[in-house]
């Protein structure tokens, strides 16, 4: 999983100013400090699956337009999005009404169909530290305490994500998504 998820907000005449010049996007973006970001750090993969299996007719994280343009994205998979100022206050309107608490009943699911390789954590068997067969691993259930505090964190990491987009609705911005 990626180390960073991180969105900027910016006006829109900035937003295709940045875009003209699709071969310094990414350095300008991702160093230039006048602009409003917020780095949802690792939580962002998981925000984006819960919002999808929410439903969400926007989905902050996983939806909108390549950015600057198909050919030109960066990020972890190649898909800096953006959104217009228009879908930003769809958006918004959505982030706001919706409690995390209607993301909640999806997040084991969404746990579970993480990718990664599950070994074995049993110290006395003759397989210790090798990976679980694809049998095993569908035994495997994260430990409740353990989904509580990835529900926590993404509990926070959802509210700042609400208030940003609030902002960015109000003074009619767009914003850019990426993942490094």
């Amino acid at each position: 999983m990626s180390v960073l998820g991180e969105f900027v907000r910016l006006d829109p005449e900035l937003l295709e100013e940045i875009r003209a010049h699709p071969q310094a996007a990414y350095v300008r973006l991702s160093g230039w400090q006048e602009v409003a970001r917020l780095d949802l750090g690792r939580a962002w993969k998981r925000l984006g699956a819960l919002m999808d299996a929410a439903h969400f007719p926007i989905n902050p994280i996983n939806t909108g337009s390549f950015y600057p343009d198909e050919r030109t994205s960066w990020g972890a998979q190649l898909d800096s999005r953006s959104l217009t100022a228009e879908e930003v206050t769809r958006a918004a309107a959505h982030l706001s009404r919706t409690p995390f608490d209607v993301l909640k009943p999806h997040l084991r699911q969404v746990l579970e169909e993480e990718d990664g390789i599950l070994v074995n954590l049993d110290p006395a068997s003759p397989r210790y530290l090798e990976p679980l067969s694809p049998k095993e691993a569908a035994q495997v259930r994260i430990p409740d305490e353990r989904v509580r505090d990835i529900e926590l964190n993404l509990a926070e990491g959802y509210e700042a994500l609400v208030a940003f987009f609030d902002t960015a609705a109000k003074n009619g911005q767009c914003t850019v998504f990426w993942a490094a």
